[in-house]
């Protein structure tokens, strides 16, 4: 039995290229997702590492302060103000003086603002840039020297003041939130450290210092990903925006999609992906965010978050996409060429009817009959 010999046909080999180009489009999308699904969890997992830095500069930046603040307790005229016997008054002459220091009576802010302590503080002060305003108040609250004229003289009643009442706290600062002062100076942050008795620890006084809140995101501004990707700094309990680039945004409007950090959170996850939202008249494109809440500042509870828009994340993905789609289309060109010209060759004549061989062949007798 003759060995059988098989032969490629090309008609088939063409049909088969046709019904899998299909497949290989739908093929490279389902990996072209699987990518992009991959390449946005790394980029989730970098910005999550990036906001996790950017914690800890905020809290170094925040300890800075605490030290520099304590320097300034240890001063030997500080610590004589503060070890003198707080002078009595009346809750009424002391609720008097108040009212005369907020209308700003001449008398009492040069006893305060113009004694030589104050000068001190202002000496001490020049330091630190961002220092807006620097107080020393005694063991009942009531204002000894200040920088310049601001905050209250008697402070016994503030919750700050009333938190040092609390002798476990020890020498702990407490941080009072990102606000907005009266008076268009913006936004502020403070800082009060207490001073007690080396001995039994009994408060002595405290002193108060005001500073900009704008130096805070100094420490953020240079955490940038990409062309997009920025830090910014929002309150835990509600996405207030406390530090950020566009300072317009600050303790005006909540982080947009802030709703969606406290999903991921309760997933126990350190990055999302937001979809677009609106946030007053703009809308945010798609970003992925990663965040970190500000553990060793006490008092407060603060989020550093790192965000960067979507698609410049996948921008690398994206541009390989069109090199897929670019090679998809040669390979359908190539197929249907090959097609072309493997019909034409089975189309044409094995051999050239001008040179008439095949007559060369044929017996005699049948050209004579035909």
């Amino acid at each position: 039995m003759p060995k059988r010999h098989y032969e490629v046909d090309p008609r088939v080999l063409t049909v088969f290229f046709f019904v899998a180009i299909p497949f290989l489009a739908f093929g490279a999308l389902v990996v072209m997702n699987l990518a992009r699904g991959h390449l946005q969890n790394a980029t989730g997992q970098n910005l999550e590492q990036r906001a996790g830095e950017a914690r800890q500069l905020v809290e170094r930046y925040v300890l800075g302060q605490f030290s520099h603040l304590h320097l300034i307790a240890l001063d030997p005229q500080v610590r004589a103000a503060v070890n003198a016997p707080p002078r009595e008054g009346a809750p009424d002459e002391l609720r008097r003086l108040d009212q005369a220091w907020a209308a700003g009576d001449p008398a009492l802010v040069a006893s305060v603002a113009g004694s030589p302590l104050a000068a001190r503080l202002r000496e001490v002060g020049q330091t630190q840039p961002a220092l807006r305003l620097l107080q020393l108040v005694d063991a009942r609250g009531r204002l000894l020297a200040t920088t310049t004229r601001g905050g209250r003289l008697w402070n016994g009643d503030t919750a700050w003041f009333r938190a040092f009442g609390d002798t476990d706290i020890g020498g702990r600062p407490y941080v009072v939130d990102v606000v907005a002062p009266p008076g268009g100076a913006g936004a502020m942050f403070e800082i009060d450290v207490p001073i007690r008795d080396a001995t039994d620890g009994h408060l002595l006084g405290a002193v108060r210092a005001l500073y900009d809140a704008s130096d805070l995101y100094s420490v953020l501004a240079s955490v940038r990903v990409g062309r997009t990707g920025h830090a910014v700094l929002m309150r835990t309990t509600d996405g207030l925006i406390l530090a950020s680039d566009e300072s317009s945004r600050v303790l005006k409007e909540r982080f947009p999609g802030f709703e969606y950090i406290g999903a991921a959170r309760r997933e126990g996850r350190g990055f999302w992906t937001l979809p677009s939202v609106r946030s007053g008249e703009l809308e945010e494109p798609p970003r992925i965010v990663g965040f970190a809440s500000v553990e060793q500042v006490p008092s407060v509870e603060w989020t550093v978050g790192v965000e960067q828009d979507l698609e410049e994340a996948v921008a690398p993905l994206k541009s390989v996409g069109w090199y897929l789609f670019a090679n998809a289309i040669g390979v359908v060109l190539i197929t249907v060429l090959l097609a072309l010209y493997f019909s034409s060759q089975l189309e044409a004549p094995v051999i050239e009817e001008a040179l008439h061989l095949h007559e060369e062949h044929v017996p005699s007798d049948y050209r004579a009959a035909s």
